[in-house]
């Protein structure tokens, strides 16, 4: 038995996962931007630690960098086409392979590193962020 005559549908005969007016920043969108943000913010705070208690800052920016390359495509979100969704996705799971290995060598971002780089890439390939990236500016 098939439940998908039962979902909406929209124009592109996709199933929307949110529907927001096309000047909204989605909720899986705006949610990639706060956990990449987070993430980076919590590097930055690691690294500033680090430092004063004089500790090897070279191993922990090494963990963090892909989490840091995500900031400017973050902060292009509101304007940036399709391209930067995807940018965005290929870092996201860059910055997971980088946490993976973490957890292996006992070096940061370890497991809070993959799930949050999961989330982002995860919340990025929803069809409420494509709509959002592919949209008319």
């Amino acid at each position: 038995m098939s439940y998908a005559a039962a979902l909406p549908r929209t124009g592109d005969n996709h199933y929307d996962d949110e529907v927001t007016p096309p000047w909204v920043m989605p909720g899986t969108v705006r949610g990639a931007r706060l956990i990449a943000a987070v993430a980076a913010a919590v590097g930055v705070m690691l690294s500033a630690i680090t430092v004063a208690l004089g500790g090897s800052l070279g191993a922990l920016l090494a963990g963090y960098l892909p989490s840091f390359a995500l900031v400017p495509l973050v902060l292009m979100f509101r304007q940036g086409g399709d391209l930067v969704r995807k940018a965005a996705i290929g870092v996201a799971v860059v910055a997971l392979l980088v946490s993976s290995t973490g957890i292996l060598t006992g070096l940061p971002p370890g497991v809070v590193g993959i799930v949050a780089n999961g989330a982002v890439a995860g919340l990025l390939l929803r069809p409420s962020a494509r709509t959002w990236f592919v949209r008319a500016r």
